[in-house]
């Protein structure tokens, strides 16, 4: 299947290396900023503006930007417009019987995913993170590398977990809430908050 990366960061290199290792073969990437339009990634070219994708012989595409709300943004521009959103699981992932990806959901080298746990669409696994049993990872979220989610977590939309981070079971944690690095979460999440610390707590986000 012929691919391409929407974004062309650092995230979406790891992103391309997932779609090379499942065998397919990565047609470029598409980035708004008209200054890299010149440039390469990984040897590959970075095609233009993402609007331009209906131009080029792709038979999907997979978005390779690290935050959850521009993300969220791309993801449902595309769909509106009709795009293939591929979901992409990293060969060298691990998922359980009975494990649901949703749309667009990316799944990075050394994941673990286990059994009856649903992954919402366009949600970001990234490297070396591991969710349990009988969680569900809300759309748009994203695990950082080396989080670990243990059984029957629920985290809402937008969901962003740092590194290292980790959820004890039947842990809630609210829609576009931040799970600092290194967190440990023993408590209930409101939506919004931003958590950090051992055992986390709630600490005041800075205004957009």
């Amino acid at each position: 299947m012929r691919i391409a990366v929407v974004g062309s960061g650092g995230h979406a290199k790891v992103v391309a290396d997932a779609v090379l290792a499942q065998g397919h073969e990565l047609f470029g990437f598409f980035d708004e900023d008209a200054s890299r339009w010149s440039e390469t990634v990984l040897g590959y070219p970075i095609l233009g503006s993402i609007k331009g994708w209906q131009h080029h012989s792709i038979d999907a595409l997979v978005v390779g930007i690290g935050d959850n709300l521009a993300r969220k943004v791309v993801f449902n521009q595309l769909k509106i417009a009709g795009a293939k959103l591929t979901t992409l699981v990293h060969p060298r992932a691990t998922l359980g019987k009975g494990v649901a990806l949703g749309e667009g959901v990316v799944v990075l080298t050394n994941v673990v995913v286990n059994s009856d746990s649903q992954i919402e669409p366009n949600c970001i696994l990234n490297t070396a993170c591991t969710v349990d049993h009988d969680c569900v990872v809300g759309a748009h979220a994203h695990l950082a590398p080396g989080v670990n989610i243990t059984g029957r977590v629920r985290l809402g939309e937008g969901t962003f977990v740092g590194t290292g981070a980790k959820i004890i079971p039947g842990i809630r944690v609210g829609d576009w809430a931040i799970v600092g690095a290194g967190a440990v979460v023993i408590r209930n999440v409101d939506g919004g908050a931003k958590v950090v610390g051992v055992p986390a707590k709630p600490i005041k986000r800075s205004p957009p």
